[in-house]
Order: C-alpha cells, then sequence, then structure tokens
C-alpha cells in the first residue's frame, strides 16, 4: 500500500467508523438537533460580526482596521473553542500501528485531517459579515479576498498550535503554561502602546499587507505553519508509540483527580465530587459548559466595547447569562443519577443529600458570571445591584423551577455519551419548564425597568424573591425528595427502560 492510498484508507474508516457508531445511529433526533445548533451558532456569530460591523461606524475605533485589533482575542477564543469539537485521535490509530504502513501515514493524516476540518472556518463566520460590512464599501472585493485569506491561514496556525498543545496537555500538566504564556504574551503586547489607537493602527499595518497581497506577510504566515506542522509531526509520532506502550497504571495515577477538598463536607461532600467529575469526565457536559462559559465572555466583551448597549438587550442577555447553567444542567437532573438510582434508594435520605449537593455546586457556578462582568460593573456599563439581583434570584426562583424536573425525569443518559437525542419521559413538560423560567423574570424587569423607569424596583422584588427560596432550599428539597420516593417504582423502571 503505497502512502496515499494508507491516508485514504484511514479517511474511509474514520468516517465509517463514525457512521457506524451506536449514538450515531440511535439518536436521528440528535443529529437533527445538532445540525439545527449548528445552524443558530453560526447565524449567531455572524451577528455578532454585524454588530461590530456597526459599532466600528458609530465610533472613532478605527474601522475595519479594529478587527485586527481584536485578533488576539478572537484567536484566544478559537482556541478554546476548540476544545469543544476536538478529541484526541491517538487511540484509534494504535490498531493501525500492527499494519506494514509508512512510516509516518498515521501522524501526517492526523495532520492533514485537521487542517481540513472544517472547524477552522468557525471565526470566518463572525469575521467576513465584518469584512463585507466594513472593507468591502471602503476597499472593494480584492482587499476582502486578501482578508479571508490571511485570517484563514491564521486560522490554521491556530489549529495546528491546538493540535500540538492538544497532545503535550494530555502527557503532562505543566504543558498548559505554553498556551497560556503565548496568549498572554500576544494580548500584553497592547499595553506597550501609548493609547488605544496606536495600538489599533499598528495592528491594521498587518491586516493593509495581507489586504494588498504583500508577500513577505503570507512567506511569513506559511512558515511560520510549515513549522508548526513539522513540530507537530514529530510530537505526535513520538506520542503514538508513547500511547502503544504506555500502561494503564501510569495513566491512572496522572490523571487521577482527588478533590480532597470536599471530604470536610461529609457525605455532600461526595455528592459534590460527583457533580464535579461528570463535568470533567463526560464529553458531553464538559462541552455544554465550555460553551456556555465563552458564550457568557462573550456577551461581557459586547457589552464592554459597545458605547450604548440597548436597556432591553443587556437585560434579556444578561438574566440568560445567569440561567445558562441551569437550563443546561439541571432541565435534565436525575438523568446521569439513573444509571445507579437502586443505590441511591438502598440509604435513607440519600436523595435529598443528593439535590443539596447538587444546588450548592450550581449555585456555586453562579459565581463564574459574576466574575466575569466584574470589568462591567467596574467601568460603569452595569450596576453591581443588577447582576446580585440575578443571582440571587436564579439560585431562588429558577432552580426551584428546574429542580421540580427531578420528579419527572425518567430517562437514563448514558455516563459518556458525547450527545443524545433523549430529552426526558416528557419532552413537552421539558420545553414549558425551560419557557417558564426563562420568562419568569422578564415581567419584573419589564415592571421597574421599561414601564415605571425604576431599576432599583425590579432589582429588589428580584432579590427579596430570590432570597425567599434560597433560605428555604432545604424545605423544598425535602418536599421534592418525598415526592420521589413516593414515585419510586415508576421512576425506576422509567431508569430501567432507557438505559
Amino acid at each position: 500500500m503505497t502512502y496515499w492510498e494508507a491516508i485514504l484508507t484511514l479517511h474511509t474508516h474514520f468516517r465509517l467508523s463514525n457512521k457506524r457508531a451506536k449514538t450515531w445511529q440511535a439518536n436521528n433526533v440528535a443529529k437533527y438537533l445538532y445540525y439545527v445548533l449548528a445552524v443558530f451558532l453560526y447565524g449567531y456569530m455572524a451577528w455578532i460580526g454585524t454588530e461590530l460591523a456597526r459599532l466600528t461606524a458609530m465610533e472613532n475605533l478605527g474601522g475595519y482596521r479594529f478587527i485586527y485589533a481584536l485578533l488576539p482575542l478572537l484567536l484566544f477564543f478559537d482556541y478554546i473553542f476548540r476544545y469543544t469539537t476536538d478529541h484526541r485521535l491517538l487511540m484509534y490509530i494504535r490498531p493501525y500501528q500492527l499494519l506494514p504502513l509508512p512510516k509516518h501515514t498515521y501522524t501526517d493524516y492526523l495532520i492533514i485531517r485537521q487542517l481540513v476540518h472544517i472547524k477552522n472556518t468557525y471565526l470566518l463566520f463572525l469575521c467576513v459579515p465584518f469584512g463585507i460590512k466594513t472593507i468591502v464599501p471602503e476597499l472593494g472585493a480584492l482587499a476582502m479576498t486578501g482578508y479571508t485569506i490571511g485570517l484563514y491561514l491564521l486560522l490554521l496556525v491556530n489549529g495546528q498550535f491546538f493540535q500540538l498543545t492538544q497532545v503535550l496537555t494530555a502527557r503532562r500538566l505543566y504543558y498548559w503554561l505554553i498556551p497560556i504564556l503565548v496568549y498572554l504574551s500576544i494580548a500584553a503586547t497592547a499595553f506597550f502602546f501609548p493609547s488605544a489607537q496606536d495600538y489599533i493602527h499598528r495592528c491594521a499595518r498587518i491586516g493593509n499587507a495581507m489586504m494588498k497581497g504583500d508577500v513577505w506577510i503570507y512567506v511569513m504566515v506559511i512558515l511560520l505553519l510549515v513549522l508548526l506542522i513539522l513540530l507537530n509531526r514529530k510530537i505526535l509520532y513520538r506520542h503514538i508509540y508513547k500511547e502503544l506502550y504506555a500502561t494503564s497504571q501510569t495513566t491512572g495515577s496522572q490523571n487521577s483527580l482527588s478533590l480532597s477538598f470536599f471530604e470536610r463536607f461529609n457525605q455532600i461532600g461526595e455528592y459534590l465530587k460527583l457533580e464535579t467529575w461528570a463535568i470533567l469526565r463526560n464529553k458531553r457536559l464538559r462541552l455544554v459548559f465550555i460553551l456556555d462559559t465563552v458564550s457568557i465572555a462573550l456577551f461581557c466583551v459586547l457589552i464592554l466595547i459597545n458605547p450604548e448597549n440597548d436597556p432591553i438587550e443587556t437585560h434579556s442577555f444578561l438574566y440568560y447569562c445567569f440561567i445558562i447553567y441551569g437550563l443546561a444542567f439541571l432541565t435534565r437532573i436525575m438523568c446521569y443519577e439513573g444509571n445507579y438510582f437502586e443505590c441511591l434508594l438502598m440509604q435513607r435520605h440519600s436523595i435529598q443529600t443528593l439535590l443539596l449537593a447538587k444546588y450548592y455546586f450550581y449555585s456555586a457556578l453562579l459565581l463564574i458570571p459574576l466574575l466575569i462582568f466584574l470589568p462591567a460593573v467596574i467601568l460603569g456599563k452595569i450596576s453591581m445591584w443588577e447582576i446580585l439581583a440575578y443571582t440571587l434570584f436564579s439560585a431562588g426562583v429558577c432552580y426551584r423551577i428546574l429542580f421540580q424536573m427531578a420528579i419527572y425525569n425518567k430517562v437514563t443518559f448514558s455516563m459518556n455519551t458525547t450527545h443524545t437525542g433523549k430529552t426526558s419521559s416528557s419532552p413537552h413538560l421539558h420545553i414549558i419548564v425551560t419557557a417558564v423560567v426563562i420568562l419568569s423574570a422578564l415581567p419584573i424587569i419589564s415592571l421597574g425597568t421599561w414601564w415605571l423607569k425604576l431599576p432599583a424596583l425590579s432589582n429588589t422584588i428580584l432579590s427579596i424573591l430570590g432570597i425567599i427560596f434560597i433560605v428555604t432550599h432545604r424545605r423544598w428539597i425535602t418536599g421534592i425528595s418525598r415526592q420521589m420516593k413516593e414515585k419510586q417504582h415508576e421512576q425506576l423502571e422509567g431508569f430501567k427502560k432507557s438505559r
């Protein structure tokens, strides 16, 4: 078998393995939902690009040059986003090492697969609409072509850097310093300029060179890409053979996570460990958590760079950022625990303790949006009272509504699934609860912010309602666990059937 025949054979086998996967064959609904969500995500990124173009037209931000000033931040988000869509494939290559294939076939296939994958174009859905509205009217279609090609080459470089660091960080924890130092160094260059305008104009020189088709800038980027490919090839080759001869004992000792901090909370601490391990080890939960966190950070950036924030959009998206973790995880509460629901029933008060641990865990996750929005509070874009009100309301009222789903969910989810088409035993109830949570705060926000022009009134009402349910959380969680105990046989039968 020749080199290219081996490459094509590997590609065929990988494509067929994806189609033959049980999750792909069984969950037709999930496939179509995935496509719908992908279209929604691309449309959302295109909307962000057009909004950025509108902002640069309104303010003195350098027009189309502003996108080059944002490149370090965009490339960092692209790097983080790749962790939600990319997975290590070295373990799938191991069986082919027993075959007499050319030496670097495996590594070259992984590199080629990464270079031609559609994930390298995700960021273009944001940058191209921005360029169409800012570059084409000013410089024409030819400059737009150079702009697109230059950005695509940078995304290829970013993809190779991601693949390189992904393999290294899987082996040693301290390799995480490489991406951290690289992106921090790129971002730190902005502090060496006397003003933001100087920084924007300096970044624009690189962009103008790409749009004009200057050979030197393309030679530098392509050279960097080639160097990363060669380095990636060498490291992949070395680690493929390490995967072959690595023992399970060594791997287990490196990847173990004790979370001994939670041991001081006794049985609740053990359930807190389970919640943490679920997000760290379950592919689907990890993907959802990263996407939600990136979405919150992106919205915070939009608030910071937008000089005139629309109050309706700001309050709606701000509220959604605080309930996004609950909507993502708590609407399917107890579905993963359905794998060991019988064990929970055998111990007294175990379900109540589990629900308490879940409440404390997801209430603690609300600190993430709270901390992310602190820069916007410091710069005066939003008030501290607003984000505190949304935090209290989400931890109180919204979580009270979402925890009710623990009684009605009767479908077991696999502990290591990437995605699934199952939602619950009552999909309509799942949709209704989600809609109620999203709409629950809007009448209160409308009353004080838009009708009476008293935002403090809305924040006060939201906070009071949230505090009431937070203070009484043990009472209503006990009520939920009691109802689950009454319906335990019905739930147990549903969990067993769906395994």
